[in-house]
């Protein structure tokens, strides 16, 4: 037994037109080649994007996420020198707002070094560790030396 269409029903018959549309070829007229231009067929390329290296937004979302996330690090650290009596809230306060910039312009760093330098992902995180690292190390050593010559100048 066959279970080919055409065997299957034979009181059918065949269907004159399909019941769906058919992509036909136009047909063009055949020029002389001294009545017309000689025209070239269009070539059509994939578009390409060109992106630009740094998106200066994202890297400013990065930075204020990375001052919120190290203002927010700073404070908990700071909260349990508030409970020892330590320092006092409004100085944890303080403190914590300049770590956290200083966190944040570290991340914005890191992040637009990475993305101007490109590669792997395990090139540019390595590259964004560094530079953010990089970047809050100079910025601890500002710090230090700025409150130094603080102390030095009310003794």
């Amino acid at each position: 037994m066959t279970t080919h269409p055409t065997h299957i029903n034979k009181n059918l018959s065949a269907p004159t037109a399909p019941s769906y549309p058919v992509h036909q070829t136009p047909v063009y007229p055949v020029h002389q080649a001294a009545s017309c231009y000689p025209v070239q067929q269009p070539t059509y390329h994939l578009a390409r994007t060109t992106t630009p290296a740094l998106y200066p937004t994202a890297v400013l979302a990065t930075g204020v996420i990375g001052a919120v996330a190290g203002s927010s690090a700073a404070m908990a650290v700071n909260l349990h020198r508030v409970q020892d009596n330590q320092m006092t809230m409004l100085q944890a306060g303080i403190d914590s707002l300049a770590k956290g910039a200083g966190a944040g312009v570290a991340t914005a760093a890191g992040v637009a070094v990475a993305k101007a330098v490109g590669g792997g992902s395990l090139a540019t995180l390595l590259v964004m560790l560094g530079t953010a690292t990089g970047v809050g190390y100079m910025l601890n050593a500002v710090g230090k030396t700025a409150a130094a010559k603080e102390t030095k100048t009310q003794k």
